[in-house]
């Protein structure tokens, strides 16, 4: 696996001419995640994700490119809470656009997208932007982690996970609690507030039609909290099973799509 900024431009230009390269663009968004986590968890999960994919991806005869982060999405339902960003959509549909054809104009046509925040316009900007590559013929370009299509979000990021949690209402696990706290406090165990979870109680009195259809803020479904479960079940251990699983869920999900070609 290679970071696209670190490599020198020869190297890009070898990549172009291997013949079976592709970049995975990771996107996140600045946003909150409660008290113990921090602000760019989406962005640095969808990070590990990529790295976790990337062996899955060459031991099929890829060469895996990681482009840098898009640490910036649509995040409104978040913004009543201090430091969460958000872009409007078409600003992030034309930045992954221009990225896209900025890619290909030097060989490199293959494109994953790959991401770690869970909002409705967020992903539907990003389902345009793939749709705008493909329909001018710039590159072959997938969504990945949370899409647009259920299934996708499922065959990445739920298949053969939920024998791991350990949270009594795992039905009501989301935004901030057992899962993205575990991943945090595997991958990035430094940025946690580990002496903040074991004072927050779960939350799973909260509406979750609307949480799930996404028709209230978070503040106001959280009550200011900020997360939806139960932080207290997280660990490092479960965090380690989630992200090795979900690489290789998104790696079987590219290559699905992409060795049928």
């Amino acid at each position: 696996m290679l970071h696209l900024a670190e490599i020198p431009f020869p190297e890009v230009e070898r990549l172009a001419h291997a013949g079976k390269s592709l970049v995975i663009l990771p996107v996140g968004v600045v946003e909150e995640h409660g008290a113990h986590l921090p602000l760019g968890l989406d962005s640095f999960a969808a990070e590990a994700y990529a790295a976790a994919a990337a062996p899955h991806l060459e031991e099929n005869g890829y060469e895996v490119v990681v482009a840098p982060t898009i640490n910036y999405g649509v995040a409104h339902r978040a913004l009543d809470f201090p430091g969460t960003l958000t872009l409007q959509p078409e600003t992030l549909r034309s930045l992954v656009v221009d990225i896209g054809r900025s890619l290909s104009r030097h060989g490199l046509h293959r494109l994953v997208i790959l991401n770690g925040h869970r909002d409705r316009a967020h992903m539907k900007t990003l389902d345009e932007a793939r749709g705008i590559l493909v329909e001018e013929k710039t590159a072959q370009v997938l969504c990945t982690g949370f899409a647009s299509d259920p299934a996708v979000t499922a065959a990445c990021y739920r298949e053969g996970v939920k024998q791991f949690y350990r949270s009594p209402r795992p039905d009501r696990e989301g935004h901030g609690g057992e899962s993205e706290t575990s991943v945090a406090l595997h991958c990035f165990p430094k940025l946690v507030k580990h002496g903040l979870i074991g004072q927050l109680d779960s939350n799973f009195d909260y509406d979750v039609e609307a949480f799930r259809n996404e028709t209230k803020d978070y503040w106001s479904l959280s009550d200011g909290r900020g997360y939806f479960g139960s932080p207290q079940a997280a660990s490092a251990d479960t965090g380690k099973k989630l992200v090795s699983i979900r690489g290789r869920n998104i790696a079987q999900v590219i290559l699905k799509a992409w060795d049928a070609l």
